[in-house]
């Protein structure tokens, strides 16, 4: 997994960090550990225990959604004094489960933050967030720990083709390389293929992360929604041609499109 730190480090460097951030593909318990790293080197300055530290504030969801009695006492909690570094922290696990008040409430500390709160919001399905919350965070993708060799060669190389004409092609991959159509010739063949292009990306927006280029990061952000969008796409559409002409197009927006 891409480490969390790794990335708060090079941003404090360059003096870019921000207050708020939507950290996808993930759950608090998977980094957790990093996370404790940051707030005590990077937030408090300190080695309190992050359960022990009355300015950090977790919440998670209960019976599958986040209560508003939550968001209400945290609202309340982050405007009082700090006890420590004059800063406050809060945690939002599966923030795809917050409900419409809590999403307007949250919100309004993400329009306006204050110098000394920072926010991290944690979510397993970035889809779903609003674009209200995701335009005001810094968003941090996490790769899963997935290798090369976990795939078959076939898959490696019908992967890296498809890159390559993208990549190169772009919309235009759809009449110039019609060959893929019949390469990739099962819906199966086409999910692997999605899976090895999201680790790709992930690897991509890794490397800009450690050279610091928001640009590329933007771009290379879009890509993986949209690998991530197509694999689910895949579950529903029957017709696999389809769903290659879908991701074709969808890609080639991500560079040369606003939307």
């Amino acid at each position: 997994m891409n480490s969390l730190y790794d990335y708060f480090k090079n941003y404090i460097d360059e003096d870019k960090l921000s207050h708020s951030f939507l950290i996808g593909n993930v759950k608090f318990d998977d980094i957790k550990d990093d996370l404790y790293k940051i707030f005590n080197k990077f937030i408090f300055k300190s080695k309190n225990n992050i359960e022990s530290n009355p300015d950090i504030y977790i919440i998670k969801a209960e019976k599958g959604n986040i209560p508003k009695d939550s968001i209400t006492d945290l609202i309340n909690d982050v405007s009082k004094t700090s006890q420590f570094n004059n800063n406050k922290v809060y945690v939002i696990d599966e923030c795809e489960k917050l409900n419409d008040f809590s999403y307007n409430a949250i919100l309004k500390t993400l329009e306006e933050p204050a110098n000394n709160i920072y926010a991290f919001l944690i979510t397993s399905n970035i889809d779903s967030i609003k674009e209200t919350i995701v335009s005001r965070c810094q968003k941090i993708f996490i790769s899963s720990e997935v290798k090369d060799d976990e795939f078959d060669e076939e898959t490696i190389d019908l992967s890296n083709k498809l890159i390559k004409y993208i990549e190169n092609d772009n919309i235009n991959t759809i009449s110039k390389h019609p060959e893929i159509y019949n390469n990739i010739d099962s819906r199966e063949k086409l999910n692997n293929i999605l899976e090895y292009l999201l680790n790709y990306y992930f690897k991509e927006i890794n490397d800009c992360i450690n050279n610091i280029n928001d640009n590329d990061i933007n771009v290379l952000s879009k890509k993986v929604l949209v690998i991530n969008e197509s694999i689910n796409e895949l579950k529903n559409y029957l017709n696999k041609n389809l769903c290659i002409d879908r991701f074709i197009i969808k890609m080639w927006r991500c560079t040369y499109e606003n939307s």
